[in-house]
């Protein structure tokens, strides 16, 4: 594959690692402004959550915005939501300014969410375009991982450094819950402005420009991506052909693509119903109920952030070559395994190692599965014509679930609430673990296998499977 390829598909997955900065930011913040702010359960919820309205609409307007005027000009707009939010949410004075910066800091995770796969696919060979693909949950995963690093340093180093007088687990607190989190959300302007300036460096889709039909630029663009000119303008009648080959009035064809979109929202859906962000949102918190400071329990973050960024790596050289329906199931297995394992422990009262090997393998089995091979199978399930579309109504439902996650993960933990003691404190884990195994079997039954599939036949896979 061509070194010009790369740095722009490099570059694109800066939107991955903002994903993950900015959703794993507030895993640590959140311990320390809800005692700032004063914020009851559900404050608490909302704080956490609001981000993810803003994500809903992001993915929403993505893929129209994503046809209107392309995929770089879509993503730069995304790095200057990151850029507003790590600034006004680090200078927040209550729930409502808090809540509004995150959520245009969520718009941009919606669009970058759906644009950064969308681009990588579109410009990738089909035989690594699984790889390619995950290279942005990866990046996702390594946001996630740089993020956690840095709020224990903030939480447990940087706040040492600014403390004056006597150094104590008190004085560490005190200063992390006035100031600490303000750091932690304002340090995200480092890398959103980086990849605010890189993406000048990145041509536009070949693929977006042939569909505007403006072939010129879509040759120059290729020739940018390291083909040579005559490649480049063969391509370009390929893809023109393609889009062309798509167009049809044909009714089961019409039903074939309306079944893509539904298995799209329902492979998002699932996704988050694994409750992989109950973990990645309040891992401290849970850590913290098991009997660990706060501090602490950060840092026991670092484990999830360590075995999600290994396991995805797994994932990339995988991908292509088991396939992405045996991933998807067997993530679903794995996952219910694990979270048995941590509901029999926390039922039980043991607060053991089981329960911290279940978070880890729980988090092990997303990472290698359902976390990259959903973004890798909406890259590729819809056809050209409708992809921008389809991808935005999936991602936002993504959202929309990952929202209803977040928010009601604390509401059914809160001790005082009747779920909680009828479960123990297991209730939520119980919901994610039944998904698990629904999911696996619906990926059985009704997901195609995309493995080495060229994108222009994406519509014949659908006209198939329906006819099927």
């Amino acid at each position: 594959m061509s070194k010009k390829l790369i740095l722009p598909i490099i570059i694109s997955t800066l939107g991955g690692f903002l994903f993950g900065y900015d959703t794993g930011v507030i895993n640590g913040a959140q311990l320390y402004f809800k005692t700032y702010f004063d914020f009851s359960t559900a404050q608490q919820g909302w704080a956490v959550g609001s981000a993810l309205i803003g994500c809903i609409f992001g993915g929403l307007g993505a893929g129209v915005l994503a046809e209107a005027i392309g995929r770089k000009k879509s993503l730069l707009i995304a790095a200057f939501l990151f850029s507003i939010s790590a600034i006004g949410s680090a200078l927040s004075q209550d729930l409502l300014s808090l809540s509004i910066f995150r959520i245009l800091g969520g718009v941009g995770i919606g669009l970058a969410s759906l644009l950064s796969p969308m681009y990588i696919s579109e410009v990738s060979p089909k035989e690594k375009r699984g790889a390619m693909v995950s290279l942005n949950q990866m990046a996702i995963v390594t946001g996630f991982l740089i993020v956690f690093f840095t709020n224990y340093w903030v939480g447990n180093h940087l706040s040492a450094l600014m403390i004056t007088g006597e150094i104590s687990t008190e004085s560490l607190s005190q200063w992390n819950i006035n100031e600490g989190w303000r750091y932690m959300f304002g340090l995200e302007i480092i890398p959103a402005v980086l990849f605010f300036l890189l993406l000048f460096f990145v041509p536009e889709s070949p693929r977006w420009f042939v569909i505007k039909q403006k072939y010129e630029k879509a040759a120059i663009a290729l020739q940018k991506l390291g083909y040579s000119e005559q490649v480049a303008q063969d391509k370009v009648k390929e893809i023109e052909g393609s889009l062309e080959a798509k167009v049809s009035s044909n009714w089961g064809a019409f039903k074939g693509l309306g079944f893509a979109v539904f298995v799209g929202v329902m492979l998002s859906i699932f996704q988050q119903l694994t409750g992989i962000n109950a973990i990645l949102y309040y891992g401290s918190s849970i850590f913290k109920a098991l009997g660990n400071s706060a501090e602490s329990a950060i840092f026991q973050n670092i484990l999830i952030a360590v075995v999600n960024f290994t396991f995805t790596i797994i994932a990339i050289f995988t991908v292509d070559k088991w396939g992405r329906k045996p991933l998807l199931i067997l993530g679903g297995f794995i996952m219910a395994t694990a979270l048995a394992m941590l509901t029999y422990d926390i039922y039980t009262q043991q607060f053991s190692l089981l329960a911290v090997v279940g978070i880890l393998l729980f988090t092990a089995g997303f990472a290698m599965t359902w976390g990259p091979v959903t973004w890798v199978l909406l890259s590729e399930i819809f056809p050209d014509r409708i992809r921008g579309i389809a991808m935005g109504i999936a991602v936002a439902s993504q959202w929309l679930f990952n929202y209803l996650v977040s928010q009601t993960f604390p509401m059914m933990m809160d001790k005082d609430s009747l779920v909680f003691e009828m479960s123990n404190g297991t209730f939520p884990y119980w919901i994610y673990g039944v998904s698990c195994i629904i999911m696996s079997l619906f990926v059985w039954k009704f997901v195609p296998e995309t493995k080495g599939r060229d994108l222009k036949d994406v519509r014949q896979l659908w006209i198939k499977k329906n006819n099927s």
